[in-house]
């Protein structure tokens, strides 16, 4: 390990670095993007962005302009900021930010918590382009209207659009030849953004795009110059990364003058259904359609009297004595929708409607709007701009929630990190309460694969979000539940500024537990009647197992602890009797997938012992699994996650039943796990004492000199606490040692008894305090040749890694050790290494908003260290805070002298009263009040030092496993 200098040093230089979008970055001169298929000397064309300076011209080309106090500039570098009638706080929101890096975020158009994302795509294949756009590639092939937000995983990207005419004939091919797509060039200085709009020139056609959307339609408008062929392609095939067209449909509705159809795919989520309707204000002149023939392997011309093409009962092609498309070879279906441009140019404006569930009925036949027909009438009679207009307004309702004043950098970088907390959790259910829920199976083999292994057929089903069983939709159905990531501040801000959509989030979580479905194996003969269980990680009606962990659980307690359940169920009209029913059920839910028999990865080890056993790989290991020398890599994490998870179950316990419920003692005795990973001691000679190391199937700890009891091996190297991938997901022992949030007094006091075992003077809390010390003042080692570096290892001080969530709480930590001085020290260093103003302004992959949900509580001043109605204080970034808490109350923080040198809380009050403590609770924000801070650019180490003004000890239970430790454990 090589030491540097102290944190404080460390933190008080950094303070100083200033956050600009005047970035070389944002410039696109000269890319390199690698091929896919391994050519590296496959390179973009150049594009020239002109001439400097990239920061707005109001002082000289130094880009050291200061801001002007009467109209502040908003600088987006080279993008000329959005300014329409109705924007204030929207102006401030730079949606290019984290689309560079390894941000992974997409610049287009969405609602907040919208089912529809139109967004732009460049066309490449990657994990720079797992949103579809990747900043420093001047491509695009079109706007598809779907895309995760900072995801480390690639899907969606549904539906592609993309204006076209005969001025050029470039195309992107790159890593399928099943691609082969329409594309131009574009330069960054003509492409704009904000919230609920994207505005792009597409260079090679000469033709203006513009996006905006409502919650479930994307509206495109195109400005065609004039031409002789100028054409609309609806890309039904287009797929990236672990994406695969299953299937896919196109119909040409003259009569209407529109087109209908769907998507049907197979990836990350492993049966995703969109089914469209697209509607033109100008007329159509004609349609062809294009197909990618299997045989040939390139896309040819369907025959010129198609209207329609792909696998849909009753169509042209579709196969009914198979039930299929026709030679299945349709299923990456195109359409060309031409028109008229030969005498002058034209503006198209389109709205696409996307439904899970079904395209619909028209209400032609007297029956009701359904699927996507019925999604539709949000737009009903209104044109692009009123669309954007409804749109900005959405986001200046919620982003306005929140009003702060001083660094105009700091607001360009706070209003975005806001919107992208809101790119998540998406609407999955349509305007009548149906959503698609797919339960075992794949799209790509819906009658199940023999020859693969026995994989069973795909079941699936349209449901009804119904929170009361009434028979009547109640609530709004959403999905993309990242909770691996977001548990820990992207619901917790929900919680303030949007508690209905959260209270929905639990009701939607409550559905995919309870939905019952019939299983069927290889042969389709049915199984017992069974249910799902809380969210992982899942989409689209698709539970994918990703990541770890019961962290619904957090999401639900925090409802149930805040009244926000409450409030929403009787908002919605609930009973007595059915509120009760439902929190009774998730109660229920939680509690199944926490024992024996639930499909949560080892529970039945973790619910004998306590903990997960480690061994290492008994069979050759796939690329994947070579990264640890362990058959699973992550069971250290998985007793400390469950812990804290077990504590959220039986604080919700509590609240719903008592406790005398015997399950909160069950489950209080569990939140204690935790402990079976501590270990006191270790080898002789070994310095790791005291620290959380993985056990094997002996019990034994796995440290210097280890040998496998179950393979009888070694893994050829001792443990030391920075070694990734040994035990610890996504991490290192150093980032997840402080991961006990539920409890973190009972960790500092567990590390008291281990210090006093070696030196038995030792004072309360010296070995918490001196290791967060370490943490923060030591970096790991990368030049040692017997560790790897993950992607995820990315804005780091010390050992922290701000870039990735596991010790995203850990710069509040120095608050349990009362010396919060150190806390706000160790946020602004935070802040400096992985937040700015450009595209590569968010170090890591934002993950549904998760690091950008960090800065805004960063700047507000505090921070939700463990899920519940406890905030820790930190340190405010603006003079004034002022936050809309609903009832007609506001919340202010006031920071006297603030600025990036004076980050040191001198003093503070609460409504008038000297204020001394180190943490808010949830009623004192939501009641309003005005904390006030008086700032420095020394530390005051007595301000919030006393044992009185730590947080709160949150512990309950007791450790039951305690004889089951290895000897010298304790």
């Amino acid at each position: 390990m090589k030491f540097k200098r102290t944190l404080l040093a460390m933190a008080v230089i950094a303070g100083t670095f200033g956050l600009t979008g005047c970035d070389d970055e944002t410039n696109n001169i000269d890319v390199n993007v690698t091929n896919p298929n391994g050519n590296s000397g496959d390179t973009l064309p150049p594009v020239d962005e002109g001439d400097k300076p990239v920061c707005p011209p109001t002082g000289d080309e130094d880009c050291d302009d200061k801001p002007s106090t009467e109209k502040p500039v908003i600088d987006m570098g080279v993008h000329v900021p959005v300014e329409l009638s109705g924007m204030d706080v929207t102006r401030y929101v730079n949606p290019f930010i984290g689309t560079g890096n390894l941000g992974n975020t997409y610049p287009g158009a969405t609602t907040p918590n919208g089912m529809v994302q139109l967004s732009p795509n460049n066309g490449s294949n990657g994990w720079e382009y797992i949103s579809g756009y990747y900043y420093h590639d001047a491509r695009t092939s079109g706007f598809s209207h779907t895309h995760l937000s900072g995801a480390g995983a690639g899907d969606l990207n549904d539906i592609l659009v993309m204006p076209i005419n005969s001025r050029s004939d470039f195309m992107i091919n790159e890593g399928s030849a099943t691609l082969n797509l329409e594309a131009s060039h574009f330069k960054h200085k003509d492409e704009q953004a904000t919230a609920g709009y994207y505005k792009v020139d597409l260079l090679d056609y000469d033709i203006t795009a513009e996006l905006t959307a409502s919650d479930r339609v994307g509206v495109h408008r195109y400005t065609f110059p004039r031409d002789q062929k100028s054409e609309i392609i609806v890309n039904t095939g287009f797929k990236l990364n672990w994406d695969y067209t299953s299937d896919s449909f196109i119909r040409w509705d003259k009569e209407n003058n529109r087109l209908i159809g769907h998507r049907l795919s197979d990836g990350w989520a492993a049966s995703q259904k969109e089914y469209f309707v697209m509607e033109f204000d100008q007329p159509i002149k004609n349609v062809r359609f294009a197909y990618y023939d299997k045989e040939t392997k390139q896309y040819v011309n369907a025959p010129a009297d198609f209207t329609e093409i792909g696998s849909i009962e009753g169509s042209q092609t579709y196969d009914i004595v198979n039930d299929r498309d026709l030679f299945g070879k349709y299923q990456y279906a195109r359409a060309y929708v031409e028109f008229d441009t030969e005498k002058q140019g034209l503006t198209v404006e389109a709205k696409l409607a996307l439904s899970s569930t079904a395209i619909g009925n028209d209400g032609t036949n007297k029956a009701p709007l359904s699927g996507a027909f019925l999604n539709l009438t949000e737009v009903a009679d209104k044109n692009f701009d009123a669309v954007r207009a409804d749109a900005i307004k959405e986001w200046e309702d919620l982003l306005g929630k929140v009003k702060v004043e001083g660094d105009e950098a700091y607001k360009q970088t706070f209003y975005t990190a806001m919107y992208h907390a809101f790119l998540g959790q998406t609407t999955h259910s349509d305007l009548d309460g149906k959503y698609y829920r797919a339960f075992q199976g794949r799209n790509a083999y819906p009658n199940g694969r023999p020859a693969w292994g026995q994989e069973a057929p795909l079941v699936d089903d349209i449901r009804l979000a119904d929170a009361n069983n009434d028979g009547k939709a109640d609530f709004t159905r959403y999905d993309t539940f990242s909770l691996w990531d977001t548990y820990r501040n992207v619901q917790p801000l929900a919680s303030i500024l949007t508690p209905n959509a959260l209270a929905d989030v639990v009701l939607s979580m409550l559905s995919y537990a309870e939905e019952e479905f019939t299983p069927l194996n290889a042969q389709h003969e049915a199984g017992t009647l069974r249910k799902g269980r809380l969210p992982e990680w899942t989409f689209k009606g698709n539970e994918t197992g990703m990541m770890m962990g019961m962290h619904s659980t957090p999401v639900i307690y925090d409802v149930l602890a805040k009244g926000i359940l409450d409030s929403r169920m009787t908002e919605l009209g609930f009973s007595q009797l059915e509120q009760d029913d439902i929190k009774a059920r998730l109660i229920t839910a939680m509690v199944t997938d926490a024992r024996v028999g639930s499909a949560v990865s080892w529970i039945k080890e973790y619910e004998k012992n306590g903990w997960v056993p480690a061994q290492l790989h008994d069979v050759e290991a796939d690329a994947y699994g070579k990264h640890s020398p362990f058959k699973d890599s992550w069971t250290a994490s998985y007793s400390l996650e469950y812990s804290m998870n077990d504590w959220m179950i039986a604080k919700s316990i509590a609240l719903v039943f008592g406790e005398d419920d015997p399950r909160y003692t069950e489950f209080a005795d569990r939140s204690n796990n935790w402990q079976a990973q501590f270990d006191f001691g270790g080898e002789p000679n070994t310095p790791w004492k005291g620290w959380f190391k993985a056990r094997d199937y002996d019990g034994q700890f796995i440290d210097k000199n280890w040998t496998d009891p179950v393979t009888g091996g070694t893994a050829g190297k001792n443990w030391r606490p920075d070694m990734f991938n040994w035990a610890f997901s996504e991490s290192n022992g150093w980032q997840y040692f402080f991961s006990v949030q539920h409890d973190m007094h009972g960790l500092k006091d567990l590390m008291t008894q281990a210090d006093r075992k070696f030196n038995p003077d030792a004072k309360d809390g010296a070995l918490f305090a001196a290791r967060l010390d370490e943490y923060w003042s030591t970096y790991p080692d990368r030049n040692a040749g017997d560790n790897q570096f993950p992607v995820f290892n990315t804005g780091n001080v010390g050992q922290h890694v701000q870039g990735n969530e596991p010790d995203l709480h850990v710069p509040y930590l120095y608050n349990y050790a009362g010396q919060p001085w150190k806390t706000q020290a160790a946020i602004v260093a935070s802040t400096n290494v992985c937040y700015d103003n450009t595209a590569d302004g968010i170090c890591g992959n934002d993950d549904f908003g998760t690091l950008s949900s960090w800065f805004v509580f960063r700047a507000l001043g505090f921070y939700p260290v463990n899920a519940g109605s406890i905030y820790e204080i930190g340190t405010p970034m603006f003079e004034t805070a002022s936050i809309d808490v609903g009832n007609g109350q506001l919340f202010n923080v006031t920071a006297k002298n603030v600025s990036r040198e004076n980050i040191f809380i001198q003093n503070a009050t609460f409504n008038g009263k000297a204020f001394n403590r180190t943490y808010l609770t949830h009623d004192e924000i939501m009641y309003g009040g005005d904390l006030v801070f008086t700032m420095g650019d020394t530390p005051n180490k007595l301000w919030g030092a006393a044992v009185d003004s730590t947080p709160p000890d949150t512990g309950i239970g007791q450790f039951l496993h305690a004889d089951s430790l290895p000897a010298g454990a304790r």
